[in-house]
C-alpha cells in the first residue's frame, strides 16, 4: 500500500486555496437568503396594495413571476430595482419611490421597474 505524504508545501497551497474560496461562498449564501421571498409584512408600516392606488396603476405583483404585463423580464424584481429603498429595508420589505414610499416586497415587481445601475 502506498503511503501519501502531505508536505508543508502542499498543505499551505490547499490552505491558501481554501481560504480564497470561503468569501464567494458566504456571498452565494448571503444572495441566497436575500433572495427569498418574506412570509409577512412588517408592522406598522405602509405596505403596497396590488388592487389599489399607485399599486394597481402600475400592475405591481407581489411576486414577480406572476406578473403578466409584457414588460416584465424574467429575473428582474424590486429587491434589484433602482426605486427600492435598499437602506430602509426590513424583513424583505423597503419603501418605493414610485409606489408613494409604500413598503413593498423584494420579491414584487411592477410596471416602473428599472434595474439598478
Amino acid at each position: 500500500m502506498e503511503k501519501t505524504n502531505l508536505s508543508r508545501r502542499s498543505f499551505f497551497k490547499f490552505a491558501v486555496a481554501a481560504a480564497a474560496v470561503v468569501p464567494f461562498i458566504a456571498k452565494a449564501t448571503k444572495s441566497f437568503a436575500a433572495d427569498t421571498c418574506p412570509a409577512t409584512a412588517p408592522a406598522g408600516k405602509a405596505i403596497a396594495s396590488p388592487s389599489e392606488g399607485m399599486g394597481k396603476t402600475l400592475q405591481y405583483v407581489t411576486d414577480a413571476t406572476t406578473s403578466k404585463n409584457a414588460k416584465y423580464k424574467a429575473g428582474s424584481k424590486c429587491g434589484s430595482c433602482k426605486f427600492y429603498n435598499v437602506a430602509k429595508a426590513e424583513g424583505g420589505y423597503a419603501p418605493c419611490t414610485m409606489l408613494g414610499m409604500k413598503y413593498v416586497t423584494n420579491c414584487g415587481w411592477c410596471s416602473s421597474f428599472a434595474a439598478k445601475a
